[in-house]
């Protein structure tokens, strides 16, 4: 629970952004000046811009809540998250260097943001889709367990 509430803290206040530019299996990871141009914009206007940002999410949104800690089993159930509960994510601000966060390129339209607390398995994903009219978030787990295997 207090992990979730740090990085709730670190994606409601301001930026510091640190990305790999190693390559997996599944997906490129690039460094932030390497995305699409009109990604870039986006991303940057969707974290600075709260009109803009709840416009460029597709509700209700599918995800994963983030745990709790205690013994939580909502994997096996589909997750949405509601236009009324949103909270503003603004971009990352983590002066103690306790997150990385990077971009997967899953192909020319899909673009998943990560950020895993250092140390842990504690990831948040984020999943953007280029659609007809721009950018849009169509995916959000908070920060919970993964295997990244």
């Amino acid at each position: 629970m207090l992990s979730a509430l740090a990085l709730s803290t670190l994606l409601a206040e301001g930026c510091n952004t640190k990305a790999g530019s190693t390559t997996t299996k599944e997906a490129d990871t690039v460094s932030a000046d390497t995305l699409p141009g009109d990604f870039s914009a986006f991303f940057d206007r969707f974290h600075e811009d709260s009109i803009y940002q709840v416009e460029h999410i597709m509700f209700p949104l599918e995800g994963l809540p983030a745990s709790t800690g205690d013994g939580d089993t909502l994997t096996s159930n589909r997750y949405f998250w509601q236009k009324a509960d949103w909270k503003i994510h603004r971009h990352i601000n983590d002066p103690g260097q306790n997150f990385e966060n990077w971009f997967e390129v899953m192909d020319a339209r899909v673009i998943e943001h990560w950020i895993q607390m250092k140390g842990t398995n504690l990831y948040m994903r984020r999943r953007f889709a280029k659609l007809d009219d721009g950018w849009y978030l169509i995916y959000y787990q908070g920060l919970r367990p993964v295997n990244r295997e």
